[in-house]
């Protein structure tokens, strides 16, 4: 089998997570071939006998301007869109009806909640949440009790999610002074609302680098508001969290799903629970241990991309075996198409 992936411009970790790491993870199955590619670079080409998925992440269809689109379904690949956000996003999405889900065989996503909306437009999702393809051991206390307590925040389009918190944490700020200091990743507006002069501002990164730079805190802020877009997000966040031993102080949307609170991190649920939780994060150091200990225990167990991979190639398997049917259902799901076209 000949799996390749189209991808889109590289934003922070989306490509990484999504499409890099799990192509490499199937391309040390047998009887497996893979290959990613962006704009202006080359699809490959199936070899004799070899059977072709072709996954496209994220495409943005207009049934008026969708050649490329058809071309791969007339050569024979089976097409699957790749989506991990809500496609209600993208406005062209709304105005084409959902064409990108509705002309693809099928559609691959990373939560429960997001394939349930996505059947609504094409009934055959396979829901792969994200895993991790590395998790480091987690390091040994060491004699810092006395150091600086480091937060990390470190996200794309919160600004709505952390502006009713930042109350709340600069009142936190104020009270600790020197010992707490923040690392912010990406969000300008939220490094400059920020009241202390112990903090470093970080451009959007390579996902090595985040991972060090989350690696290198004491806490995490996982602050999602409670508005539809939200709703469909996955845990990532947490998971790689958790994955470096850094502990987690979290929004219940979404991240009630995963976490356990008060085991594997603190979940808020109003800004005054935001900064009790947070106080008692910082100024405690075997809670934050406590909770980074046994989080990074549940994804050394259960989020390992290495143990899970198998399940999306047997659902690939899957999919080409009921090719015809595919075919039949798309067609009849995009009568914006018109028959001379296919």
């Amino acid at each position: 089998m000949l799996i390749q992936f189209f991808t889109l411009r590289p934003v922070a970790a989306v490509n990484d997570i999504r499409v890099h790491q799990p192509a490499a993870a199937l391309a040390r199955l047998p009887g497996v071939r893979c290959h990613v590619f962006g704009a202006g670079q080359a699809m490959a080409r199936p070899e004799p006998g070899e059977e072709s998925v072709f996954v496209w992440q994220r495409q943005i269809l207009d049934p008026a301007r969708a050649d490329d689109h058809l071309r791969l379904l007339r050569q024979g690949h089976l097409v699957i869109s790749e989506w991990d956000d809500d496609p209600r996003i993208w406005p062209q999405v709304l105005k084409t009806d959902y064409f990108c889900l509705r002309a693809s065989h099928a559609v691959q996503t990373s939560t429960t909640a997001l394939g349930t909306f996505i059947r609504r437009h094409n009934p055959h999702v396979g829901v792969f949440p994200n895993q991790l393809a590395s998790i480091p051991a987690l390091a040994e206390p060491g004699d810092d009790a006395g150091g600086p307590v480091t937060l990390f925040f470190g996200a794309l389009n919160r600004e709505q999610d952390w502006q009713p918190l930042m109350g709340e944490l600069n009142a936190v700020l104020g009270i600790y002074g020197a010992r707490v200091r923040v690392t912010v990743v990406h969000d300008r507006a939220f490094f400059d609302a920020l009241e202390t002069d112990r903090k470093t501002f970080h451009e959007t990164c390579p996902h090595d680098r985040y991972r060090e730079l989350l690696g290198a805190a004491d806490v995490a802020l996982l602050p999602l508001a409670d508005v539809p877009k939200n709703r469909l997000k996955s845990d990532l966040k947490f998971i790689e969290c958790a994955a470096e031993g850094t502990a987690v102080l979290a929004s219940p949307v979404v991240y009630e799903g995963t976490v356990r609170h008060n085991e594997t991190g603190l979940i808020f649920r109003t800004p005054r629970q935001f900064g009790l939780k947070l106080r008692a994060l910082v100024g405690d150091r075997s809670l934050r241990r406590r909770l980074a200990r046994a989080a990074h225990d549940y994804v050394v167990r259960e989020r390992r991309l290495e143990d899970h991979v198998t399940a999306r190639l047997d659902w690939y398997r899957s999919l080409l075996d009921q090719r015809s049917l595919l075919d039949a259902e798309m067609r009849g799901r995009c009568l914006d198409i018109p028959a001379a076209r296919w």
